[in-house]
């Protein structure tokens, strides 16, 4: 039984670097490469689209009946191995050599403002749970596996199980700061930093206080 679970997900694996490779494939094309049954593709397929690892993208016309193409989502090509961490923390070191910590902070600054203006639309005319509410969906958006709950004394909770900036915070804490004035100008209440990833924290939690 063990050894029929590895050799499934081995196949699962094998479906996501192809797609990563050669792009959108029909189940077909997959089952060629693969030399199993196009009916165990789809059941892996079905699987990894359950998982949000892998999407229909579109259909390709040929002789015969149609095939849906199968593609990599966004959450798949986060599991291959990627250079930016480091790329950022270059950029970020040039910066801070060019213009000391002012500069750093003037582009943390600049980065809050941009995200203000992109999210405040969708905040626009809510109450304050809804707005959280809504704060936590667009974080969920851009990976924080974020959620929120209301406390006993009236307070509301919002909790990042995951920090997408990790890398830079642990070195630039102004991205923390940046992060909780933004939330503060979202959700037009104070909002309390309780916890981090950066400081090796489980989580990153802020109390919002219901005025």
């Amino acid at each position: 039984m063990l050894t029929a679970h590895r050799e499934q997900g081995e196949t699962r694996q094998q479906i996501l670097l192809l797609l990563r490779r050669k792009g959108p494939m029909t189940a077909g094309e997959l089952s060629d490469e693969l030399g199993i049954g196009s009916v165990g593709v789809r059941q892996h397929l079905a699987l990894l689209e359950r998982d949000g690892l892998v999407q229909t993208s579109g259909v390709r016309r040929s002789v015969g009946r149609p095939s849906h193409l199968y593609a990599l989502t966004a959450a798949a090509e986060a599991l291959f191995p990627k250079a930016y961490d480091h790329l950022l923390i270059d950029a970020l070191e040039f910066v801070k050599a060019q213009g000391g910590e002012e500069a750093i902070n003037r582009l943390f600054e600049a980065r809050r403002k941009r995200l203000h203006a992109e999210y405040a639309p969708r905040l626009e005319g809510r109450s304050l749970p809804e707005r959280v509410a809504e704060l936590a969906s667009i974080l969920n958006e851009h990976g924080y596996m974020c959620e929120w709950r209301r406390l006993p004394d009236g307070a509301i909770e919002l909790v990042e199980h995951n920090c997408p900036i990790d890398c830079v915070a642990r070195d630039y804490p102004q991205a923390c700061v940046h992060e909780r004035a933004l939330y503060e100008d979202l959700l037009r209440v104070p909002v309390e930093r309780q916890q981090t990833i950066a400081a090796d924290g489980r989580c990153c939690r802020f109390r919002i206080a219901d005025q």
